[in-house]
């Protein structure tokens, strides 16, 4: 009698993480859960900004460059109208920009390309401060996502997602950053991760 019991508690709390597990995960469907390495780099304003900085943050993040001829004008102007919706809606975010050239983009310019678009830059980071080699690296690594420069080339080769990073550090989801950019699903999905 005391182990059909056993039984059936068990089946049901097997049941009920089983079921408290799927309602987490099916909140943002397709959870990418991709963890960050630690990084610490500079931002526009000269500042260190790090993995253990932005813990307990929800961010968006993409990868640009200031000399860039093609999606990055636009990519910056897409993540500015994100900003400006998640203010909308009292949402507390940041964001996060990565350059993909580093020996070029030094924090002043990088100030001075961010001043180009209405961002609110108290809440926004362009990072710099590290090699080509480490950018390329850092990028594939923790965003599955491809840097290169070729030699003697001015432009960079980069992907035009957006990515949603939740308050561990983890890579929750990635978007289409520079055309067809679902701004009502990402403004629903960082509500999901700040509730």
């Amino acid at each position: 009698m005391i182990r059909k019991h056993s039984k059936q508690l068990l089946v049901a709390m097997m049941s009920f993480v089983l079921v408290a597990l799927t309602a987490c995960s099916s909140d943002i469907p397709d959870r990418l859960d991709w963890k960050l390495d630690d990084f610490s780099f500079v931002n526009q304003e000269g500042e260190t900004v790090s993995k253990e900085s932005l813990k307990g943050e929800v961010w968006v993040a993409d990868f640009i460059f200031t000399n860039c001829e093609t999606v990055c004008p636009p990519m910056t102007a897409n993540m500015t109208k994100l900003q400006k919706m998640a203010k909308d809606e009292g949402l507390d975010v940041r964001f996060v920009s990565f350059s993909v050239d580093p020996e070029e983009d030094s924090p002043e310019k990088l100030k001075e390309f961010a001043s180009q678009f209405d961002a609110d830059l108290t809440k926004w980071d362009f990072l710099t401060g590290y090699t080509q080699d480490e950018i390329q690296d850092f990028a594939l690594d923790n965003f599955k996502t491809i840097v290169q420069k070729p030699k003697n080339e001015d432009q960079v080769i980069h992907q035009t997602s957006f990515y949603l990073v939740d308050q561990e550090g983890q890579v929750v989801k990635d978007y289409s950053g520079v055309s067809d950019t679902p701004y009502e699903e990402i403004i629903d999905h960082i509500k999901t991760l700040q509730k």
